[in-house]
């Protein structure tokens, strides 16, 4: 029996947010429901002393508006002290005693604040609106019980002398006066005003309400700062009670619901297969685990005559295109891929979609059919980046002018294509064109600020996407490279298409795409699930730079798990330094020549470093 009531006043604790949520929400809609005639406490009184309802009103909403701003600032104050990895776990934390700031007047400062906030906005509602702060009372007091035996099992004498000295719930007048007194150690921090400013847009409502005489205004204008305090209290309080191996599935869930992941954000990869193709060298018989991104790469490996192409990807939408292009290659024939792709004019797009989507799943036909004007701009236009450099692209010509560039893919030597850079291109416009929509300011106007979460805030996006537009116009030869040509013109010369689109390879390809297995997960979340010694060749691209540490070493560690022995890692840095940690060393090994040597060829001359990494597990210690 006792450990049931243990375990009773635990569960309570646990769930206290939505305990006080269900209260207060089952008072208020009873007040507004069952006792709509009835005037307000507010107005009943008023009328004891001798006040018209219109007043009563109006000055009583500007004194609990002020009540309120009160309750918000001891909450802010306390919040402060005690930071919300402590406030919003939903499991008890006695890792850290508080015994200053409002923690010197009120052992619970945080819970008096709320019943300051209750009480005050319950006279605003009908009579039976008291039920707030007095069940809210009964709910904190069974609170306090629980919270307090683990604070003085775990701190003993200090704890119980502390209780002795301060009131717990109710504070003396001296108490109240000292917290008016704005005490020399009163300050608020970002997480105490962030994590603990659920009333403050009742003030302003409260104001409002002073002059309409309608609480419904107070209401609707405060409830917002309520829901984002209790989303981020479950959000909070969830991920300190997980374990750390799966901390990182639930970050990468909340990653998936930004905007990075609610359209297609990549039409084609912006990763040269080539250079995975002769890491990898891959032998048939092999798995190849590869990020779907634009699909291409994928599309590429199957040259290379694999056993199977795992293509994961936690955007639906990019898995959604690769689905539509090997459909493209199952139905259409060669010129009608072109067309499709958008690589060729074409008047008809829409037409030939109407020939693979029956052999595209429900949900890809409901996303596809409604993008119609992305279809008959081609495929491989339709994602946000390429919208920016098709931007880009405008903008460049009309800076720098279509002349150069068309002299950049005639140059018939890397000396000649130097020499245009230095004479016609490298010049006071082009530096303008770099400042502005090369700047981080512009990206991040365009795309989430997830991707820009581990890099340094002095990290200058305009010197780095400078250098690497002159190594590529001044160091690879510009005809060869259709990554180059899609930025400048918009589109790939006919004559240098990405290898996956080359009509010699068309029918290999076509024979082959059964053997891609399309999965839309999390990079860890799916790795978990395989058996051990699976994968021969891994292509990450660069998504662990977007990715904490610790995450990126849960992968690796899946990794490691999964891969045959002598599997190949390839990984690309962008603006983001990721190399596999010291831990790994005797298990992952980093082949530097080979990564320099294709690094130097790299015609997708974007990215900083080319990673690649064997793995051993079969390692003899004498």
């Amino acid at each position: 029996m006792k450990s049931l009531v243990i375990q009773f006043r635990k569960t309570w604790f646990e769930s206290r947010i939505f305990i006080s949520l269900s209260i207060v929400t089952i008072v208020t809609t009873i007040s507004f429901l069952l006792f709509a005639n009835t005037p307000s406490t507010l107005e009943i009184a008023g009328s004891w002393f001798g006040l018209p309802s219109e007043l009563s009103v109006r000055y009583g909403y500007l004194i609990i508006a002020f009540l309120v701003l009160f309750a918000s600032l001891i909450r802010m104050w306390a919040g402060s002290v005690l930071t919300s990895k402590t406030v919003m776990a939903f499991r008890i934390q006695n890792s850290k005693l508080a015994l200053s700031g409002p923690y010197k007047f009120v052992r619970n400062p945080i819970y008096f604040a709320d019943l300051i906030a209750f009480s005050a906005l319950s006279v605003c509602l009908k009579p039976v609106g008291f039920l707030i702060p007095v069940l809210i009372w009964v709910h904190y007091y069974q609170l306090i019980k629980y919270e307090e035996e683990k604070l003085v099992t775990r701190f003993g004498r200090t704890y119980s002398d502390y209780i002795l000295s301060v009131p717990g719930l109710n504070p003396g007048i001296k108490q109240i006066i000292s917290f008016f007194n704005l005490p020399q150690d009163f300050s608020i921090n970002y997480d105490g005003f962030r994590h603990n400013a659920q009333y403050i847009l009742f003030i302003p409502g409260l104001i409002f309400a002073s002059f309409t005489g309608k609480f419904i205004y107070a209401i609707l204008i405060g409830l917002p700062a309520v829901i984002d305090w209790a989303v981020i209290h479950i959000i909070k309080g969830v991920s300190k009670d997980i374990p750390e191996k799966k901390k990182a599935f639930f970050r990468s869930r909340a990653f998936v619901h930004s905007k990075v992941f609610r359209d297609i954000l990549y039409s084609q990869c912006w990763e040269d297969p080539e250079m995975d193709r002769i890491a990898f060298g891959t032998k048939p018989g092999d798995i190849v685990f590869s990020i779907t991104s634009g699909g291409c790469n994928a599309l590429s490996f199957l040259l290379d005559d694999p056993a199977k192409v795992i293509c994961l990807d936690m955007n639906r939408f990019q898995n959604y295109l690769l689905s539509l292009k090997i459909n493209a290659f199952k139905t259409l024939s060669y010129d009608e891929t072109l067309e499709f792709f958008g690589v060729r004019p074409s008047n008809r797009r829409w037409d030939l979609y109407e020939r693979l989507k029956p052999f595209l799943s429900e949900e890809e036909q409901l996303y596809w059919s409604n993008k119609k004007t992305d279809l008959n701009r081609g495929i491989i236009h339709c994602g946000k980046y390429e919208r920016y450099m098709h931007l880009l692209k405008k903008v460049f010509r009309i800076l720098i002018g279509s002349k150069i560039i068309n002299e950049l893919f005639n140059a018939s030597c890397i000396e000649e294509q130097r020499i245009l850079f230095q004479k016609k291109w490298d010049n006071f416009k082009w530096k303008l064109f770099c400042r502005i929509f090369l700047s981080r300011a512009f990206a991040s106007m365009l795309f989430d600020k997830a991707f820009y979460k581990y890099l340094e805030p002095s990290f200058s996006f305009e010197k780095y996407y400078r250098s690497a537009v002159r190594r590529a116009v001044t160091e690879l030869p510009a005809r060869d490279n259709y990554f180059l040509a899609y930025i400048l013109s918009g589109n790939y010369l006919i004559d240098n298409l990405p290898v996956y689109l080359k009509k010699e390879n068309y029918q290999f390809i076509r024979d082959r795409v059964d053997r891609i297995k399309i999965v839309t997960s999390g990079c860890q979340e799916y790795l978990s699930s395989l058996p051990g010694d699976t994968i021969s060749k891994f292509n990450f691209t660069n998504i662990f730079e977007w990715m904490s540490i610790e995450e990126f070493t849960l992968i690796l560690l899946e990794t490691l798990r999964i891969a045959k022995d002598g599997a190949v890692i390839t990984y690309r840095n962008h603006l983001v330094t990721r190399n596999r940690p010291e831990m790994f060393a005797d298990k992952i090994i980093p082949d530097m020549k080979l990564s320099l040597e294709l690094r130097k060829k790299d015609r997708s001359f974007i990215y900083k470093a080319y990673v690649v990494e064997r793995i051993k597990k079969n390692i003899c210690h004498s």
